[in-house]
Order: structure tokens, then C-alpha cells, then sequence
């Protein structure tokens, strides 16, 4: 069984980051943007021998956080309370 020390899923700086950026752009600039990012932290797991196939699971969990997030930072209310 492998251990892992830092999931990116709960590094809430780097998921909150690349939402916010995705937040910013058009659609497919925030797809670009995302896809980017994700094939870097596939690249970086898969040099460190990280199993492929457990690689991709973490990229999914990785793609399925920061995604969540976008849509929270899209559809929360505006701070104090103005819609």
C-alpha cells in the first residue's frame, strides 16, 4: 500500500488557486488552463513512480476538487449579501 503525505485534492491553496484563475477566464481558456494543470501533476506523479493507474485516480479526485470549487465560487453569493 502506498502512502501518500500531501494529496494535492486537500491542498486547499492550490485547488482555491486554479478555480480562481478558471473563475476569470472564458470557457475554454478555464478548460485549457485546467487540462494543463492536471497533465503537470500527472507528469510530476508518474516521474516520482506513482502507479499510473493510481496517478489517474488521484487526477480525477484533483480535477473533481478544483471543479467543485469553481461552481462554489461561481454560484456563491455575493459578499454581503448583494445579488
Amino acid at each position: 500500500m502506498a502512502v501518500y503525505q500531501f494529496p494535492r485534492t486537500r491542498d486547499r491553496h492550490f485547488v482555491c488557486r486554479h478555480a480562481q484563475l478558471m473563475a476569470r477566464y472564458n470557457e475554454k481558456a478555464a478548460e485549457k488552463h485546467l487540462t494543463v494543470q492536471l497533465d503537470v501533476q500527472r507528469r510530476t506523479m508518474l516521474k516520482r513512480g506513482i502507479d499510473p493507474a493510481l496517478a489517474e485516480q488521484h487526477i480525477q479526485a484533483l480535477e473533481l476538487a478544483i471543479r467543485a470549487e469553481l461552481w462554489r465560487r461561481l454560484l456563491a453569493p455575493a459578499p454581503g449579501g448583494a445579488a
